[in-house]
């Protein structure tokens, strides 16, 4: 069964180089905003959500909020991929119930093996 990403960011290289490191079995949808991106939860609910912090209009923080805020898509796995860490933000992040954060550059491997923990395989 295919399994829907969404990839929430606000430069589509790093959309394509996401959709690029997805396992086999993915279909990638994309937002180039955090608007948008919540619009098309509310629309298809996917398997898991890519979200970059820094991006203009609502940040990544905000958007993540809303999607915990809903009830129909607190549970929905989200991972942080933002070049920026620090610890009180990740503290924070882990607060709103992130299942993972990825720094860029990103790491294939590491990505592909976070991907298969959250969601146990694209089969």
């Amino acid at each position: 069964m295919t399994k829907i990403a969404l990839v929430i960011d606000d430069e589509p290289a790093n959309i394509d180089l996401i959709k690029g490191l997805l396992p086999q079995g993915f279909k990638c949808k994309a937002a180039l905003n955090g608007t948008v991106g919540l619009k098309q939860i509310a629309k298809a609910l996917p398997d898991i959500v890519f979200l970059d912090l820094v991006m203009p209009g609502i940040t990544g923080v905000e958007t993540l909020t809303e999607i915990r805020q809903n009830p129909n898509t607190q549970a929905l796995p989200v991972v942080i991929v933002s070049g920026n860490k620090n610890d009180a933000e990740l503290a924070e992040l882990e607060s709103l119930g992130i299942q993972g954060y990825v720094t860029k550059p990103i790491n294939p491997e590491g990505f592909a093996e976070l991907v298969e923990t959250i969601l146990g395989g694209a089969s």
